[in-house]
């Protein structure tokens, strides 16, 4: 016997509607539990030296920049400190008002990026 795949909205649709307290613990335990799964495996693409690109993010100007990782600060979320390449410095200087400062300039360290935000380009060493 086959069985169709569950739709988000139908899922959605039973929390909202039909769930009780201990169906809610248990989504809420399985949610937290996937959410680690899925941080664990971006950490072990991007390292030090890893070239990178942020992708969806907000604001959204910075989606599209790359650079290499020049820090990871360790947490529940990590995050990661980028030295833009001269292309995605200039980008974003043109981008913000903030970062007009930029405006040639060969890169910039730009900190505070979610490391679950980037997609790696090269390994790092």
């Amino acid at each position: 016997m086959t069985t169709a795949p569950v739709e988000l909205p139908d899922v959605v649709n039973y929390v909202r509607e039909r769930a009780d307290e201990n169906d809610l613990d248990s989504i809420a335990q399985a949610i937290n539990q996937r959410r680690l799964e899925l941080q664990e495996k971006v950490p072990a693409a991007a390292t030090i030296n890893a070239t990178v690109t942020i992708g969806d993010i907000t604001p959204t100007y910075l989606t599209g920049l790359s650079g290499v990782v020049k820090a990871i600060t360790p947490g529940h979320v990590q995050y990661v400190t980028l030295t833009l390449d001269e292309a995605s410095t200039n980008k974003l200087a043109a981008s913000a008002k903030k970062y007009a400062h930029l405006a040639d300039r060969d890169s910039y360290d730009l900190a505070g990026i979610p490391l679950g935000c980037c997609a790696v380009i090269s390994a790092g060493t």
